[in-house]
Protein backbone atom coordinates (compact mmCIF):
# COMPACT_ATOMS: atom_id res chain seq x y z
CA UNK A 1 0.00 0.00 0.00
CA UNK A 2 1.31 3.45 -0.93
CA UNK A 3 0.61 6.32 1.44
CA UNK A 4 -0.10 8.49 -1.59
CA UNK A 5 -2.93 6.14 -2.66
CA UNK A 6 -4.55 6.39 0.76
CA UNK A 7 -4.11 10.18 0.85
CA UNK A 8 -5.66 10.52 -2.61
CA UNK A 9 -8.62 8.34 -1.63
CA UNK A 10 -9.16 10.29 1.57
CA UNK A 11 -8.91 13.63 -0.28
CA UNK A 12 -11.68 12.50 -2.63
CA UNK A 13 -13.89 10.96 0.07
CA UNK A 14 -13.73 13.86 2.53
CA UNK A 15 -14.69 16.28 -0.23
CA UNK A 16 -18.08 14.53 -0.44
CA UNK A 17 -21.22 15.28 1.54
CA UNK A 18 -21.53 13.05 4.64
CA UNK A 19 -24.54 11.31 3.11
CA UNK A 20 -22.45 10.18 0.12
CA UNK A 21 -19.36 9.19 2.11
CA UNK A 22 -20.11 5.60 3.12
CA UNK A 23 -21.18 4.34 -0.30
CA UNK A 24 -18.17 5.98 -2.00
CA UNK A 25 -15.80 4.58 0.64
CA UNK A 26 -17.17 1.05 0.23
CA UNK A 27 -16.76 1.33 -3.53
CA UNK A 28 -13.10 2.31 -3.13
CA UNK A 29 -12.57 -0.56 -0.70
CA UNK A 30 -13.96 -2.94 -3.32
CA UNK A 31 -11.70 -1.44 -6.00
CA UNK A 32 -8.62 -1.86 -3.81
CA UNK A 33 -9.52 -5.49 -3.07
CA UNK A 34 -10.06 -6.16 -6.77
CA UNK A 35 -6.61 -4.68 -7.42
CA UNK A 36 -5.18 -7.05 -4.81
CA UNK A 37 -4.11 -4.33 -2.37
CA UNK A 38 -5.61 -5.61 0.87
CA UNK A 39 -3.68 -3.17 3.05
CA UNK A 40 -5.08 -0.21 1.11
CA UNK A 41 -8.59 -1.70 1.24
CA UNK A 42 -8.29 -2.12 5.01
CA UNK A 43 -6.95 1.42 5.50
CA UNK A 44 -9.69 2.98 3.36
CA UNK A 45 -12.33 0.93 5.17
CA UNK A 46 -11.08 2.37 8.47
CA UNK A 47 -11.76 5.97 7.34
CA UNK A 48 -14.68 7.35 9.36
CA UNK A 49 -17.70 9.19 8.01
CA UNK A 50 -17.30 12.87 8.96
CA UNK A 51 -19.72 14.52 11.36
CA UNK A 52 -21.40 17.71 10.14
CA UNK A 53 -19.00 20.10 11.89
CA UNK A 54 -15.91 18.28 10.53
CA UNK A 55 -17.46 18.20 7.05
CA UNK A 56 -18.03 21.97 7.22
CA UNK A 57 -14.37 22.56 8.17
CA UNK A 58 -13.33 20.28 5.28
CA UNK A 59 -15.50 22.36 2.94
CA UNK A 60 -13.92 25.56 4.28
CA UNK A 61 -10.47 24.14 3.51
CA UNK A 62 -11.58 23.69 -0.11
CA UNK A 63 -13.90 26.65 -0.72
CA UNK A 64 -12.32 29.32 1.49
CA UNK A 65 -8.65 28.52 0.91
CA UNK A 66 -7.48 32.12 1.24
CA UNK A 67 -9.26 32.63 4.55
CA UNK A 68 -8.02 29.29 5.90
CA UNK A 69 -4.48 30.16 4.78
CA UNK A 70 -4.88 33.48 6.59
CA UNK A 71 -5.96 31.55 9.69
CA UNK A 72 -2.79 29.44 9.52
CA UNK A 73 -0.61 32.55 9.19
CA UNK A 74 -2.44 34.27 12.03
CA UNK A 75 -1.98 31.19 14.23
CA UNK A 76 1.77 31.27 13.68
CA UNK A 77 1.85 34.98 14.58
CA UNK A 78 -0.27 34.39 17.70
CA UNK A 79 1.94 31.57 18.91
CA UNK A 80 5.05 33.70 18.38
CA UNK A 81 3.47 36.66 20.21
CA UNK A 82 2.53 34.36 23.10
CA UNK A 83 6.11 33.11 23.34
CA UNK A 84 7.38 36.71 23.27
CA UNK A 85 4.70 37.77 25.82
CA UNK A 86 4.00 40.80 23.63
CA UNK A 87 0.78 42.29 24.99
CA UNK A 88 0.43 44.97 22.33
CA UNK A 89 0.93 42.46 19.52
CA UNK A 90 -1.49 40.02 21.17
CA UNK A 91 -4.19 42.70 21.37
CA UNK A 92 -3.80 43.44 17.68
CA UNK A 93 -3.78 39.76 16.67
CA UNK A 94 -6.69 38.90 18.97
CA UNK A 95 -8.88 41.42 17.19
CA UNK A 96 -7.87 39.91 13.85
CA UNK A 97 -8.59 36.42 15.21
CA UNK A 98 -12.13 37.34 16.25
CA UNK A 99 -12.84 38.88 12.85
CA UNK A 100 -11.40 35.97 10.87
CA UNK A 101 -13.10 33.25 12.93
CA UNK A 102 -16.41 35.12 12.66
CA UNK A 103 -15.99 35.36 8.88
CA UNK A 104 -15.24 31.63 8.59
CA UNK A 105 -18.24 30.76 10.76
CA UNK A 106 -20.45 32.88 8.51
CA UNK A 107 -19.03 31.05 5.47
CA UNK A 108 -19.70 27.69 7.18
CA UNK A 109 -23.32 28.72 7.78
CA UNK A 110 -23.61 29.66 4.11
CA UNK A 111 -22.23 26.29 2.99
CA UNK A 112 -24.56 24.41 5.35
CA UNK A 113 -27.57 26.36 4.09
CA UNK A 114 -26.60 25.71 0.48
CA UNK A 115 -26.42 21.98 1.20
CA UNK A 116 -29.73 22.06 3.07
CA UNK A 117 -28.19 21.17 6.43
CA UNK A 118 -29.05 22.78 9.74
CA UNK A 119 -25.91 24.15 11.41
CA UNK A 120 -27.23 24.54 14.95
CA UNK A 121 -25.43 26.08 17.94
CA UNK A 122 -23.61 22.83 18.79
CA UNK A 123 -22.29 22.42 15.25
CA UNK A 124 -21.15 26.06 15.20
CA UNK A 125 -19.39 25.60 18.56
CA UNK A 126 -17.55 22.53 17.19
CA UNK A 127 -16.53 24.39 14.03
CA UNK A 128 -15.28 27.32 16.12
CA UNK A 129 -13.39 24.97 18.50
CA UNK A 130 -11.68 23.37 15.49
CA UNK A 131 -10.66 26.75 14.10
CA UNK A 132 -9.37 27.84 17.53
CA UNK A 133 -7.38 24.59 17.78
CA UNK A 134 -5.82 25.37 14.39
CA UNK A 135 -4.81 28.79 15.73
CA UNK A 136 -3.23 27.30 18.84
CA UNK A 137 -1.53 24.16 17.50
CA UNK A 138 0.54 23.66 14.35
CA UNK A 139 -0.55 20.02 14.02
CA UNK A 140 -4.21 20.99 14.17
CA UNK A 141 -3.54 23.72 11.60
CA UNK A 142 -2.05 21.15 9.20
CA UNK A 143 -5.06 18.85 9.75
CA UNK A 144 -7.53 21.64 9.03
CA UNK A 145 -5.62 22.68 5.91
CA UNK A 146 -5.63 19.04 4.68
CA UNK A 147 -9.44 19.04 4.77
CA UNK A 148 -9.77 15.37 5.81
CA UNK A 149 -11.25 15.66 9.30
CA UNK A 150 -13.70 13.02 10.52
CA UNK A 151 -14.63 14.81 13.75
CA UNK A 152 -13.99 18.26 15.26
CA UNK A 153 -10.77 19.21 17.02
CA UNK A 154 -10.28 20.85 20.38
CA UNK A 155 -7.23 22.29 22.12
CA UNK A 156 -6.81 21.80 25.86
CA UNK A 157 -3.41 23.40 26.40
CA UNK A 158 -1.24 20.30 25.85
CA UNK A 159 -2.19 19.50 22.28
CA UNK A 160 -5.14 18.55 20.12
CA UNK A 161 -7.86 16.87 22.12
CA UNK A 162 -9.03 14.37 19.48
CA UNK A 163 -6.11 13.09 17.46
CA UNK A 164 -8.31 10.41 15.87
CA UNK A 165 -10.20 13.19 14.10
CA UNK A 166 -7.36 13.53 11.61
CA UNK A 167 -8.36 10.49 9.62
CA UNK A 168 -5.95 10.47 6.71
CA UNK A 169 -3.04 11.88 8.69
CA UNK A 170 -3.13 8.97 11.10
CA UNK A 171 -3.67 6.36 8.39
CA UNK A 172 -1.17 7.68 5.88
CA UNK A 173 1.53 8.35 8.45
CA UNK A 174 1.15 4.97 10.15
CA UNK A 175 4.15 2.73 9.54
CA UNK A 176 3.50 -0.31 7.47
CA UNK A 177 3.26 -3.58 9.33
CA UNK A 178 6.68 -5.11 9.51
CA UNK A 179 6.87 -8.45 7.76
CA UNK A 180 7.30 -11.47 9.96
CA UNK A 181 10.92 -12.29 10.48
CA UNK A 182 12.16 -15.44 8.96
CA UNK A 183 13.28 -17.90 11.51
CA UNK A 184 16.98 -18.37 11.60
CA UNK A 185 18.08 -21.87 10.80
CA UNK A 186 18.44 -23.99 13.83
CA UNK A 187 21.96 -24.37 14.99
CA UNK A 188 23.87 -25.08 18.09
CA UNK A 189 22.90 -22.67 20.83
CA UNK A 190 25.57 -20.68 22.54
CA UNK A 191 25.96 -21.79 26.07
CA UNK A 192 24.22 -19.50 28.55
CA UNK A 193 26.43 -17.26 30.57
CA UNK A 194 27.05 -18.59 33.99
CA UNK A 195 25.63 -22.00 33.24
CA UNK A 196 27.43 -25.26 33.77
CA UNK A 197 26.06 -28.34 32.07
CA UNK A 198 22.89 -26.40 31.14
CA UNK A 199 21.93 -25.77 34.79
CA UNK A 200 21.96 -22.36 36.43
CA UNK A 201 23.96 -22.22 39.64
CA UNK A 202 22.18 -21.16 42.81
CA UNK A 203 22.12 -17.38 43.44
CA UNK A 204 24.38 -16.35 46.30
CA UNK A 205 23.20 -13.94 49.00
CA UNK A 206 25.49 -11.23 47.65
CA UNK A 207 24.16 -11.72 44.12
CA UNK A 208 20.57 -11.62 45.38
CA UNK A 209 21.23 -8.41 47.31
CA UNK A 210 22.90 -6.84 44.28
CA UNK A 211 19.97 -7.88 42.04
CA UNK A 212 17.39 -6.48 44.47
CA UNK A 213 19.35 -3.25 44.80
CA UNK A 214 19.56 -2.92 41.00
CA UNK A 215 15.83 -3.58 40.66
CA UNK A 216 15.05 -1.01 43.36
CA UNK A 217 17.32 1.52 41.64
CA UNK A 218 15.59 0.81 38.31
CA UNK A 219 12.18 1.36 39.93
CA UNK A 220 13.37 4.62 41.44
CA UNK A 221 14.71 5.72 38.04
CA UNK A 222 11.37 4.89 36.36
CA UNK A 223 9.49 6.76 39.08
CA UNK A 224 11.84 9.74 38.74
CA UNK A 225 11.41 9.72 34.95
CA UNK A 226 7.62 9.52 35.31
CA UNK A 227 7.66 12.34 37.86
CA UNK A 228 9.90 14.43 35.59
CA UNK A 229 7.54 13.80 32.67
CA UNK A 230 4.56 14.73 34.82
CA UNK A 231 6.29 17.89 36.01
CA UNK A 232 7.23 18.79 32.42
CA UNK A 233 3.61 18.34 31.38
CA UNK A 234 2.47 20.53 34.29
CA UNK A 235 5.03 23.19 33.39
CA UNK A 236 3.98 23.12 29.74
CA UNK A 237 0.35 23.37 30.75
CA UNK A 238 1.11 26.23 33.13
CA UNK A 239 3.08 28.06 30.43
CA UNK A 240 0.20 27.60 28.01
CA UNK A 241 -2.22 28.84 30.67
CA UNK A 242 0.00 31.91 31.17
CA UNK A 243 0.04 32.55 27.43
CA UNK A 244 -3.72 32.14 27.16
CA UNK A 245 -4.26 34.33 30.21
CA UNK A 246 -1.93 36.96 28.73
CA UNK A 247 -3.89 36.88 25.50
CA UNK A 248 -7.20 37.07 27.37
CA UNK A 249 -5.89 39.93 29.51
CA UNK A 250 -4.73 41.79 26.42
CA UNK A 251 -8.10 41.26 24.75
CA UNK A 252 -9.87 42.37 27.93
CA UNK A 253 -7.69 45.49 28.10
CA UNK A 254 -8.58 46.28 24.50
CA UNK A 255 -12.27 45.76 25.29
CA UNK A 256 -11.90 48.00 28.34
CA UNK A 257 -10.30 50.74 26.25
CA UNK A 258 -13.13 50.51 23.76
CA UNK A 259 -15.71 50.60 26.57
CA UNK A 260 -14.03 53.67 28.07
CA UNK A 261 -14.16 55.39 24.68
CA UNK A 262 -17.83 54.54 24.39
CA UNK A 263 -18.50 55.87 27.91
CA UNK A 264 -16.65 59.11 27.11
CA UNK A 265 -18.67 59.49 23.92
CA UNK A 266 -21.90 58.78 25.78
CA UNK A 267 -21.03 61.41 28.38
CA UNK A 268 -20.49 64.01 25.65
CA UNK A 269 -23.89 63.15 24.20
CA UNK A 270 -25.40 63.26 27.71
CA UNK A 271 -23.94 66.73 28.41
CA UNK A 272 -25.20 68.02 25.07
CA UNK A 273 -28.66 66.64 25.81
CA UNK A 274 -28.62 68.21 29.29
CA UNK A 275 -27.78 71.63 27.86
CA UNK A 276 -30.51 71.23 25.27
CA UNK A 277 -33.01 70.31 27.99
CA UNK A 278 -32.02 73.36 30.01
CA UNK A 279 -32.45 75.57 26.94
CA UNK A 280 -35.81 74.02 26.16
CA UNK A 281 -36.91 74.40 29.79
CA UNK A 282 -36.03 78.09 29.64
CA UNK A 283 -37.82 78.54 26.33
CA UNK A 284 -40.82 76.66 27.73
CA UNK A 285 -40.94 78.95 30.77
CA UNK A 286 -40.78 81.98 28.52
CA UNK A 287 -43.48 80.54 26.27
CA UNK A 288 -45.73 79.83 29.28
CA UNK A 289 -45.30 83.42 30.50
CA UNK A 290 -45.99 84.72 27.02
CA UNK A 291 -49.08 82.54 26.83
CA UNK A 292 -50.32 83.92 30.16
CA UNK A 293 -49.88 87.48 28.92
CA UNK A 294 -51.67 86.63 25.69
CA UNK A 295 -54.52 85.03 27.64
CA UNK A 296 -54.91 88.17 29.73
CA UNK A 297 -54.89 90.35 26.60
CA UNK A 298 -57.57 88.11 25.05
CA UNK A 299 -59.71 88.39 28.17
CA UNK A 300 -59.30 92.20 28.24
CA UNK A 301 -60.14 92.45 24.55
CA UNK A 302 -63.17 90.22 25.05
CA UNK A 303 -64.44 92.45 27.85
CA UNK A 304 -63.83 95.54 25.65
CA UNK A 305 -65.71 93.85 22.85
CA UNK A 306 -68.66 93.06 25.11
CA UNK A 307 -68.75 96.65 26.39
CA UNK A 308 -68.61 98.01 22.83
CA UNK A 309 -71.43 95.67 21.87
CA UNK A 310 -73.57 96.93 24.73
CA UNK A 311 -72.81 100.55 23.78
CA UNK A 312 -73.71 99.78 20.16
CA UNK A 313 -77.00 98.24 21.24
CA UNK A 314 -77.83 101.29 23.35
CA UNK A 315 -76.95 103.64 20.49
CA UNK A 316 -79.09 101.56 18.15
CA UNK A 317 -82.06 101.85 20.49
CA UNK A 318 -81.56 105.62 20.82
CA UNK A 319 -81.41 105.91 17.03
CA UNK A 320 -84.65 103.99 16.66
CA UNK A 321 -86.41 106.23 19.16
CA UNK A 322 -85.10 109.37 17.44
CA UNK A 323 -86.33 108.14 14.08
CA UNK A 324 -89.74 107.39 15.52
CA UNK A 325 -89.97 110.85 17.05
CA UNK A 326 -88.95 112.45 13.76
CA UNK A 327 -91.67 110.64 11.84
CA UNK A 328 -94.30 111.79 14.32
CA UNK A 329 -93.24 115.39 13.90
CA UNK A 330 -93.39 115.12 10.21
Amino acid sequence: MQDADLAAAAEELYALSPGDFTAARDEKVAQARTAGDRDLARAIGALRRPVVSAWLVNRLAREARDQVAGLMTLGESLRQAQQDLSGERLRELSAQRRQLVAALLAEARRIAGRDGRAAGPQVEREVEATLQAALADAGAAAAVRAGCLASPLSYAGLGVGDADAVAVARRAAAPRKAPAREKAPAGPKAPARGRAGGRRPAETAAERDARLAAEAEERRARQAAAEAERRAAQIAEAEQAVRRATEDAAAAAADLDEAERQVAGARIVQESARRQVERLDKELSQAVAEESRANRAVRDAQRGKEAAARAADAAQRRLARAETAARRLA
